[in-house]
């Protein structure tokens, strides 16, 4: 494991990667210090940000590491995100824009207990199914005689 202070642009080090099982040789383009993670590139994956956990100095080392994954929760990140925009927006709406805050009072006179009509279902016609044929022999017979 590297410790994050020690870590320094244009150093290489060994890191372990989800998409191949062997460690990784690569270089160190970015230091993100907040995240505790660093930026690397290689030659086969190209650029990749990995957590100081799964970046080694030592071949040996990283061989014997195991990947250390970190899990998120988005949703609750997304829950306190959210709440944060609203609280904030509701502290910004501006009365010109969205109206009167007060309840305005209808001044329309009620038109009496007139209801809309509904529009009339028509009848549907009635489909008559045709009267069942019979059914033709496939066969090259001579029709039968009939004797009166």
């Amino acid at each position: 494991m590297i410790n994050i202070e020690e870590a320094q642009i244009g150093d290489f080090v060994y890191a372990l990667l989800t998409v191949q099982s062997a460690p990784v040789f690569a270089e160190i383009t970015k230091v993100l210090d907040r995240e505790n993670a660093l930026e690397i590139r290689t030659d086969i994956w190209g650029q990749r940000i990995v957590v100081s956990d799964n970046a080694y100095w030592e071949e040996k080392a990283a061989k014997k590491g195991k990947i250390v994954r970190i899990e998120h929760n988005y949703k609750q990140w997304a829950q306190e995100y959210y709440s944060d925009e609203e609280e904030k927006t509701n502290n910004r709406i501006d009365t010109l824009h969205h109206g009167p805050s007060e309840v305005s009072e209808n001044q329309r006179k009620t038109s009496g207990t007139k209801s809309i009509s509904k529009s009339v279902k028509r009848k549907q016609k009635v489909v008559r199914k045709s009267t069942p044929r019979k059914r033709n022999t496939s066969r090259n017979r001579k029709p039968s005689s009939r004797k009166k």
